[in-house]
């Protein structure tokens, strides 16, 4: 895997697979809580540590994973101060790698899914991102369902085309599209296979031929049977 951190900019979050800088702990923030997988950091905003652990369980459940050693919880105050910390804007960034979570909130689902299925294996930021709104959004942007938005945005823009820009276009269209792909790919073949899938995926150079292994079709066909029926 290329020592080149691999982000996606958004309103809500990203998820970086490379090395970070950070120290321990970063300066002006106290350790405020733990619990059995989690180390949280604050400045004094509150964060959610019980809710946490309890999330991070239910995601090691529903992928059939265990997450591999302790985490991090940054908690800033506002996407501003996730920026100064990470160099991005967002509600929360994830570094896998470090195990390390930056965020806006005293609970984030959609980053703790991150942390789990970053470990499962690399198979593309529009595949991490995709589930991780399907499950820690409950397969919704800004509350409405992600079928509804990727809908419209395929009025707009051939499927295929949105999915592979997905990092060069807006966020408020590339991640409900991503997450309306990899939803019908839970309800076509389970979220197990989803899993699956991702373990086949050490980068995203193997996606091709680990989809088609995986799903029995080749990616492509996904894509477009996938835009046909939404």
């Amino acid at each position: 895997m290329s020592n080149v951190a691999t982000t996606a900019l958004a309103t809500l979050s990203l998820i970086a697979t490379a090395g970070s800088s950070f120290a321990a702990a970063l300066p002006g923030f106290t350790l405020t809580a733990q619990t059995a997988r989690f180390s949280f950091y604050s400045r004094g905003a509150k964060v959610e540590a019980d809710k946490s652990e309890r999330y991070l369980a239910k995601v090691e459940q529903l992928l059939g994973a265990k997450f591999e050693g302790h985490a991090d919880y940054y908690r800033h105050e506002t996407p501003s101060e996730v920026e100064a910390a990470t160099g991005s804007y967002a509600e929360g960034v994830t570094f896998t790698r470090e195990r390390e979570i930056h965020s806006a909130n005293g609970f984030h689902a959609h980053e703790i899914v991150h942390l789990v299925a970053g470990q499962l294996g690399n198979p593309g930021v529009m595949f991490q991102e995709g589930l991780a709104v399907v499950l820690g959004n409950d397969a919704k942007w800004n509350g409405v369902a992600v079928d509804k938005l990727a809908k419209h945005a395929l009025k707009q823009a051939p499927a295929q085309a949105l999915l592979a820009q997905f990092e060069k276009i807006d966020a408020q269209v590339a991640y409900p599209v991503a997450a309306s792909f990899v939803r019908s790919l839970i309800e076509k073949h389970g979220l197990a296979k989803v899993s699956d899938f991702f373990r086949a995926c050490p980068s995203p150079a193997e996606r091709d031929a680990a989809f088609e292994k995986t799903f029995g079709v080749a990616y492509a066909q996904a894509v477009n049977e996938w835009a046909q029926a939404i």
